[in-house]
């Protein structure tokens, strides 16, 4: 009977499609010096489909770090980078972005929900670099069957108190 359990859940797991849109912002500042940050994209589209392992075993996340983001700030500044989703993931789903850190910087993974959240502190490099951004994509076995959804990610540069 366990066996067969676990057979049923494992073919009635997850099947998510995750479309991704950025939109960064950014403060006016009025000289040439000013502070930005970019990003090279919305990600590929991240998908979950079965179990890993089989029988029972919990899905295999779906990772994409094919895009970049640009950031540098203006003299005599420290800013920091949050990020903030369009709305909640359903129940059992996770999406998290990791943002390397600029020189100086520091950063930590971060799953995304509604809350603005700071992805990466104490930026101070005054030239532009361009580093890797993760997105990683997880679900459990509570999640169930669940759609192709969008969510669009929020990236916001601002003055770190």
């Amino acid at each position: 009977m366990r066996h067969r359990q676990r057979s049923l859940m494992a073919r009635c797991l997850v099947v998510l499609v995750v479309c991704l849109g950025v939109i960064v912002l950014a403060p006016r500042e009025s000289n040439a010096q000013s502070s930005s940050v970019s990003v090279s994209g919305s990600p590929a589209v991240l998908q979950i489909v079965g179990a890993a392992g089989g029988a029972g075993g919990l899905p295999a996340p779906a990772v994409n770090n094919a895009t970049t983001y640009t950031v540098k700030v203006q003299n005599k500044t420290v800013k920091k980078i949050t990020v903030q989703l369009s709305s909640n993931m359903p129940p059992g789903v996770t999406l998290a972005i990791s943002l390397a850190s600029p020189t100086g910087a520091s950063s930590v993974p971060v799953t995304l929900n509604t809350t603005v959240t700071d992805a990466v502190t104490n930026i101070t490099n005054r030239q532009a670099e361009t580093l890797p951004i993760t997105y990683t994509l997880n679900a459990t076995l509570a999640a169930g069957v669940v759609g192709s959804q969008s969510r669009t990610v929020t990236f916001t540069l601002i003055d770190l108190p």
